[in-house]
């Protein structure tokens, strides 16, 4: 473990580089501010995970278990979803009442639900929301659009969107889109449009200075009792504290002691959550297959749900109760092996999902940034830029045949977590393409930077499409063979931006039923740039406000877009 002051270098040398989270100016109006306080469950009642009695069945989802050929979805999600549109019917008929389609005969179109229930996938649509990375950029863009579905904000209302926040079954996000999942998520799924201001970033945030500096020792103290008690740790650990510091909602407390004890599995205690009244979330991460090596295409996507942490992957799917993260247990483990609780730390879980430091642990010949050149010289071991979790699937994923392979972490006592957006999978859509979870429509959220446009060089980082074209192209290879996704133009050569799906949002697949529709919705700028750089770190309120206003659909008459 890097000495405390290794730790503030390598924080001080990171940070300024790449972003973080802005300084807003926040409004102080108690309407404003978020009604719930986040949930401390933590056992330990702090950051350092327990041991405890391990349960008779450690897997929510065993690796054997089949249905139909494919593998099972989770008790509790399965649960989740199934109770979720059974109570949806009137939600539905609310929302289409107010659209008020031509000649669509909305009773006709409800009979089945009324009749057999409310069934996802089966007599009502399964929708869900991918929500792309992008730092701060990302979570600024993805709670605008969430905002501007959410049949609690008027606005969307009059423009005959509102209502389909609340008639998704699924929201996932990565990277700077998990602060927002997890921020919404652990404080009981507030109107989206208060949770900016109470992000706590008036302040002077960039981490170089004092205002943030100066926690640093705290965040040392509690990272070192959890590698005290036996627990790996890395930078990640630290960025995991600062960013609870920020979206973690814990009214009354010292900014360095927020989120100590809030828990990703604390989620289920919120009272919209027990009620089904919100999407089922889940942040998502990749690992690296050792330190020093290169990602692949077979890299897997972890997910974090309230219920479960596992995955789905073609040659292995699993999963563990999210409240056991941080456990080593397998199907051969034995009888007095214990097994752990409170890892789940929501800080951790969102710093492993925008986990960017990984870049660290490329290969030697990769050309790595400055600052994580800088970096490098005081980091005793290149995986302390990984997000640190005990393996709990090890021996698992194994070739079954030779035309087969190992699952890449098989034999691995840790995996390394880290950014999705470094496998190129910034838009989270592969959770919501698993055949199991049967989604008719995606909406894929993307506020990724791309470059410039070489058609208007005044128009830069904003997305090209290439992570939505990305995605697809992995579907095509043998080993994602039982994934499907609408044909999507090429964004490498250029024709994605040439048919002009990059200025406004895009259906594709509306005449395959082999998949979901995928509905792209790509950040730009309708009245008003909204590119911010990765690297932005403050923003003045009013220009926020603007912003916001724009993509919540207030200026939704730019016809353009």
């Amino acid at each position: 473990m890097p000495s405390w002051f290794y730790i503030v270098i390598t924080l001080l040398l990171c940070f300024q580089y790449i972003s973080a989270v802005p300084t807003f100016q926040e409004i102080d109006n108690p309407n404003l501010r978020r009604r719930d306080p986040a949930l401390a469950t933590s056992p330990s009642g702090g950051y350092v995970p327990v041991h405890i009695d391990c349960p008779q069945n450690p897997f929510v989802r065993s690796p054997f278990d089949k249905d139909n050929g494919h593998a099972q979805l989770g008790r509790g999600e399965s649960t989740y979803i199934k109770e979720k549109a059974a109570q949806s019917i009137p939600l539905w008929q609310k929302y289409l009442e107010n659209v008020r389609l031509e000649k669509f005969k909305i009773d006709e179109f409800l009979k089945p639900a009324k009749e057999k229930g409310g069934v996802a996938a089966l007599t009502l649509p399964n929708i869900g929301f991918a929500v792309s990375g992008g730092s701060v950029r990302a979570l600024l863009y993805g709670t605008s659009i969430l905002d501007s579905f959410d049949s609690r904000n008027d606005k969307a209302n009059e423009a005959k969107v509102g209502g389909i926040l609340q008639l998704a079954n699924y929201a996932v996000g990565v990277s700077g889109a998990s602060w927002l999942i997890g921020g919404w998520a652990t404080s009981n799924f507030p109107v989206l449009s208060t949770l900016v201001p109470t992000w706590r970033l008036s302040q002077d945030n960039e981490l170089w200075k004092w205002n943030v500096a100066k926690h640093y020792g705290s965040h040392h103290k509690m990272v070192k009792k959890k590698h005290k008690a036996g627990f790996p740790v890395s930078l990640v650990d630290y960025w995991g504290r600062i960013l609870s510091g920020h979206f973690i909602n814990e009214p009354g407390k010292k900014k360095q002691q927020i989120g100590k004890a809030v828990l990703w599995s604390s989620i289920r205690e919120g009272s919209l959550y027990k009620k089904r009244e919100a999407p089922f979330v889940m942040a998502v991460a990749t690992s690296r297959p050792d330190k020093g090596k290169p990602f692949t295409p077979e890299s897997p996507t972890y997910e974090f749900s309230a219920e479960e942490f596992g995955l789905y992957h073609p040659y292995l799917n699993v999963s563990i109760p999210i409240e056991h993260l941080g456990s080593t247990y397998t199907a051969t483990r034995p009888e007095s092996q214990r097994c752990v609780a409170g890892f789940d730390n929501a800080g951790f879980i969102m710093g492993m999902s925008s986990n960017i430091f990984s870049v660290g642990d490329a290969p030697k010949e990769d050309k790595k940034p400055k600052y994580i050149r800088v970096a490098q010289k005081f980091v005793h071991d290149h995986t302390d830029f990984e997000g640190k979790v005990p393996n709990p699937f090890k021996g698992l994923g194994k070739k079954s045949d030779p035309s087969g392979g190992d699952f890449q972490d098989t034999d691995r006592d840790l995996i390394l977590m880290a950014d999705s957006g470094l496998i190129e999978e910034n838009i989270p859509i592969r959770p919501l393409i698993q055949p199991e979870r049967k989604l008719d429509v995606v909406f894929a959220l993307d506020s990724s930077a791309a470059g410039q446009d070489p058609r208007d060089p005044s128009l830069y980082r904003y997305p090209n499409g290439a992570q939505l074209y990305g995605i697809y192209s992995k579907t095509k290879l043998p080993v994602y063979g039982g994934y499907h996704m609408p044909n999507i133009p090429n964004a490498s050569d250029g024709t994605f931006t040439k048919l002009g799906y990059t200025k406004r949002p895009t259906f594709f697949g509306c005449d395959d039923l082999r998949g979901p529709l995928i509905i792209y919705m790509p950040n730009y700028h309708a009245t008003e740039d909204t590119n911010a750089a990765t690297e932005k770190l403050t923003f003045k309120l009013l220009k926020m406000l603007d912003q916001h206003r724009i993509r919540t659909g207030q200026f939704a008459w730019h016809v353009p877009w």
